[in-house]
């Protein structure tokens, strides 16, 4: 495996099209993740108190666990496992069989890769298409995908162009927008003909039994949302205690895997579709895979179950920022993998990745979740070493070198001795280029840098102390905490225009008396002839569809027939997906992130946020909350509980899944519409 990994590695590097797509990503995820957390009122606080959740529920996890899976199933799900890696796809697949399922959409799930459920799927005949763009274009091609965040990061817009047109028979465009627009068209019958949906997992919320999924393109809710079954897969440690400590991981998460303040889909799941709901899920299935994870807690390297899979380490890491992931020959690749991998597959099959790492600590400074990389990546090295057979030189110079450094006189005269006769070896500006074996081994790939001809030890007493200087003897520094001061209601407005304006949705602020003239106007505005209703019978709504009405608009009821009336089931949501419109209310909207909270319920239907082109919503501004946290201590918790689905919309759904090109409009809505009310 490890002469594989450096094969791969050079080829990686020699490959001019993969470092450029490397290049891009890097540098933008980099920024956004930069000016996302920026605009935290302290950033630096919530990363510690996201780290300390995620070591709470780690240090507790059978714990939280067994919680999580009581109230799942209280809730209505069903509950399997946890599992092994080849029983939980064997599960699915069984699932799958019982309602003759014949296609399977499916939206990015790393946890799917690792046990190879599409396989297990496939050879039982079914035919499955994974929705998330990057998946689909890697699915296209027969590859893996290249990064946990971006699955098609080793592609330029040309190979993708090419790809489409040799699988799909489609004309060549290099297009970005048109290419997306493409891959919509193609999946929109899948979507609506396929018996099972299967989905990641997030979170799970152990307090509620929540099935938390977010995404961006929409392909989340359309699964989770239009097939009559819905399995959803997730790794045990996917877990966090309550609905308040969710709220902080949302924080960290889009900002540190996306540079979003939030992705535009957060999914609440609690049950399957109840019997005056018009749509959802009829059954929902959880498998829960352990494949190692237990045996993991247990281990030297049970920090690594932190991971909320966020991709961050990789777009930090100067090692996968060169060779890019298919360089692993793992599911996980980057920082993460070289601990991930070795923990739940093997020391002896994966354990020469975590040499894959200068150390140089970038990952445990982006990581969110408070990883010690240096201090695992030293660990598994240490295993790694035991259990594979090192060179003769290695295991002869490093008791020299233990030797050497246990004592701090030979430790000196060796360096004074080598800084000497390295003087004489080959320099290009100061830096040396070759030096013989074994340490040409280094400069093979990269140049050495020379020993310093005084060490720092011999220059110390010279320098001069910088800053205010020592703090007084048992004093700590402590982070203060900013006061939270309560915004104005109208502060809070202008605040969630400019946010839902930032995420390039629309704002409209008007009276109650306006509003069924500005939304009718809008509808005409459009040239539209019909719309999806929204089934709450408030007095406001009824003025407005009566409006609606006036202008000679159809209004059309969004209901999902059941499972057992197959036949007018494709009939009817191929219908309601010609609307180019849905109207809907809101629960709420939150301010630090421009979004507004959709409930389900008898005639709440998902549909009339997900199918049209366009969604416009209608929000009290009475109803604006500074957070979502803030929302939940209000409660929010309650809605969230008497909801089979709650859903957090923010801005109309979006890719940069080629080249990192933003795309607005994927397979949700490429318009939102918020019409906010005095």
């Amino acid at each position: 495996m490890r002469r594989q990994f450096l094969k791969k590695a050079h080829e990686a590097l020699a490959n001019p099209t993969l470092q450029k797509a490397l290049d891009q990503n890097a540098e933008r995820r980099g920024r956004g993740r930069e000016r996302a957390f920026s605009t935290l009122p302290n950033p630096e606080h919530t990363r510690q108190e996201a780290a300390q959740i995620r070591r709470q529920t780690i240090d507790n996890l059978e714990k939280v666990l067994a919680q999580f899976i009581k109230n799942a199933q209280e809730n209505g799900i069903r509950v399997h496992g946890p599992l092994s890696a080849h029983a939980a796809a064997l599960t699915a697949a069984e699932i799958a069989k019982e309602h003759n399922a014949r296609l399977i959409v499916k939206s990015k799930s790393m946890v799917s890769e690792e046990i190879e459920v599409n396989q297990k799927l496939e050879a039982a005949g079914m035919r499955v298409v994974e929705t998330d763009l990057g998946e689909f274009i890697v699915q296209l091609r027969g590859e893996a995908p290249g990064h946990i965040i971006t699955p098609a990061i080793h592609l330029l817009r040309e190979d993708v162009a090419k790809t489409f047109t040799s699988e799909l028979n489609v004309p060549h465009s290099t297009d970005v927008a048109e290419m997306t627009e493409t891959a919509r068209r193609v999946m929109r019958k899948d979507f609506l003909t396929a018996e099972v949906g299967i989905t990641g997992v997030n979170f799970g919320v152990a307090e509620t039994g929540t099935v938390c999924i977010v995404t961006n393109e929409g392909n989340g809710r359309m699964v989770s949302t239009l097939p009559p079954v819905h399995i959803a897969l997730m790794g045990l440690e996917r877990l966090v205690p309550s609905l308040e400590n969710l709220a902080v991981l949302l924080q960290v998460l889009s900002r540190a895997a996306t540079g979003q303040n939030l992705t535009s889909y957060v999914s609440l799941i609690q049950r399957p579709r109840a019997g005056d709901e018009p749509d959802g899920a009829e059954e929902r299935h959880l498998i829960l895979v352990d494949n190692g994870r237990l045996a993991m807690h247990r281990s030297q390297l049970q920090e690594a179950l932190l991971c909320l899979r966020c991709g961050a380490c990789l777009n930090a890491c100067p090692i996968f920022r060169e060779i890019g992931g298919h360089a692993y020959g793992s599911v996980y690749p980057g920082p993460i993998g070289s601990l991930i991998s070795p923990g739940l597959f093997g020391i002896e099959q994966y354990g020469h990745l975590s040499k894959a790492s200068t150390l140089c600590g970038a990952c445990t400074e982006v990581c969110p979740a408070g990883i010690d990389f240096t201090k695992l990546l030293l660990r598994t090295r240490g295993e790694y070493i035991k259990s594979a057979p090192q060179p003769a030189w290695l295991r002869a110079g490093m008791p020299l070198f233990t030797w050497m450094m246990a004592s701090p006189g030979r430790y000196r005269r060796v360096q004074s001795v080598a800084a000497f006769f390295l003087r004489f070896f080959p320099n290009r500006d100061g830096w040396l280029y070759r030096l013989p074996p074994p340490l040409s081994g280094w400069t093979r790939s990269r140049d050495f840098p020379p020993l310093a001809a005084e060490p720092f030890h011999a220059r110390f007493h010279r320098l001069k102390p910088a800053g205010n200087g020592p703090t007084k003897d048992g004093e700590k520094l402590q982070e203060t905490k900013t006061q939270e001061v309560e915004p104005l209601q109208d502060d809070l407005i202008v605040r969630f225009q400019e946010e839902v304006e930032r995420v390039d949705g629309e704002f409209v602020h008007c009276s109650s008396e306006e509003l069924p003239h500005k939304v009718a106007e809008f509808l005409v505005s459009i040239e539209t002839d019909q719309i999806l209703g929204w089934g709450e019978q408030s007095q406001e709504l009824i003025t407005i569809m009566d409006r609606i009405r006036e202008a000679g608009i159809q209004i059309l009821e969004a209901e999902i027939p059941r499972s057992e009336d197959s036949d007018t089931r494709y009939e009817t949501l191929a219908g309601l997906d010609q609307a180019p419109v849905g109207l809907t209310t809101c629960l709420a909207g939150l301010a630090d992130t421009g979004t507004v909270i959709l409930p389900s319920g008898a005639g709440l239907s998902s549909l009339t946020s997900l199918l049209p082109r366009t969604h416009m919503v209608l929000l009290r501004a009475k109803d604006i909350y500074p957070s979502f946290d803030h929302w939940i201590r209000a409660g929010g918790r309650e809605a969230i509980v008497s909801s089979s689905q709650l859903t957090l919309i923010t801005g109309p759904s979006r890719t940069a899944d080629v080249e990192m090109i933003l795309t607005i409009g994927v397979h949700g809505p490429e318009r939102l519409v918020v019409f906010t009310i005095d």
